[in-house]
């Protein structure tokens, strides 16, 4: 026997070898065959075991990320409150009937088309004074009534 046939004979033993562990389940590539190989695991008790913690990591890392985007959405809540809180300790406005007679007043000079809906206006905005205020001074710029100025003005006479 020459060199060629030793050759052929290691090859052989390679891929009988190789057969036996497939037959055995201890073969296959990756994390699953090095489980398998490790452990005394069969092939696919080793896939379902590298599965289940590939599973687990994922659920470990979305937890993560919602409790990360929890903590800033409430960060983002408690600046925007903060920022509420320091406008609205700027200015303090004047009771619901104080406006109501400054709206009539301003709407009797500038648009008496509005004097019908009054009511509705001051029901709507009850509360929120500075977003009628505003929509006021978009609308009719200097005109509009400044409800704090005329309040601290009347308590003055």
């Amino acid at each position: 026997m020459g060199k060629g046939s030793n050759a052929s004979k290691i090859a052989r033993a390679r891929a009988d070898a190789a057969k036996r562990k497939a037959s055995e389940g201890k073969g296959g590539g990756g994390k699953a065959g090095l489980m398998a190989r490790k452990g005394a695991l069969n092939t696919s008790e080793a896939i379902e075991k590298a599965k289940a913690e590939r599973a687990l990591k994922n659920k470990a890392r979305a937890e993560r990320e919602a409790k990360k985007q929890a903590e800033e959405a409430k960060k983002q809540k408690e600046r925007a409150k903060a920022l509420r809180q320091a406008e609205g300790a700027k200015k303090t406005y004047p009771p619901a009937p104080f406006i109501k007679k400054c709206l009539h007043d301003f709407y009797t000079a500038n648009a008496p088309e509005k004097l019908a809906n009054l009511d509705k206006i001051i029901e709507k905005f009850a509360g929120k004074w500075p977003k009628l205020e505003a929509g006021l001074k978009k609308a009719y710029a200097e005109k509009a009534p400044d409800f704090c100025k005329l309040y601290d003005e009347s308590k003055k006479k």
